[in-house]
């Protein structure tokens, strides 16, 4: 019977640790009503929110605490299911953007490790920030945009078909 008990816990143990996990274990495909219950000051997204990368914005945190900067968070969802997760905040100067853009990659880094580096990511003359990683079929997307926004996206990973030749 103990055996039993023990493989049973074990087998419950990889289905959870198995879950695409998003920003602060929220599981991806999670509904506005599980989000709510793991992160309760989640609330019904206002209409300020305009059209996302990360799906439809139900739920949102106007306000949450990172590295010392206040980030608005959204809660992207598709079909009721949660498709994404974006952290912003809007910087006063360009220079404060890249320093907490900086802050946030070495934050990133010691979690996740090395980002993902390509040709054409890695274009020199540009002056925003555009860094991605990738942690157990989690996407996760730092951006400068127009100088002064800071994004940061959290994705599932979408599972390739293998190739059939």
């Amino acid at each position: 019977m103990k055996k039993i008990l023990a493989c049973t816990l074990l087998l419950l143990s990889f289905a959870g640790a198995s879950a695409q996990a998003l920003w602060r274990g929220v599981p991806a495909g999670a509904t506005p009503a599980e989000v709510s219950a793991l992160i309760p000051e989640a609330v019904p997204a206002s209409a300020d929110w305009p059209a996302t990368e990360v799906g439809r914005v139900l739920l949102e945190i106007p306000a949450h605490e990172l590295l010392g900067v206040d980030f608005a968070v959204a809660f992207g969802f598709e079909k009721d299911r949660l498709q994404g997760i974006q952290l912003q905040t809007r910087a006063a100067t360009p220079q404060e953007a890249r320093a907490i853009a900086q802050r946030l990659t070495t934050s990133l880094k010691a979690r996740y490790g090395l980002e993902i580096s390509t040709k054409s990511r890695q274009d020199r003359s540009s002056t925003g920030i555009d860094r991605k990683w990738s942690y157990r079929r989690t996407s996760v997307h730092l951006e400068v945009l127009d100088e002064t926004t800071v994004r940061l996206r959290y994705r599932p990973e979408t599972v390739r078909a293998p190739n059939p030749l």
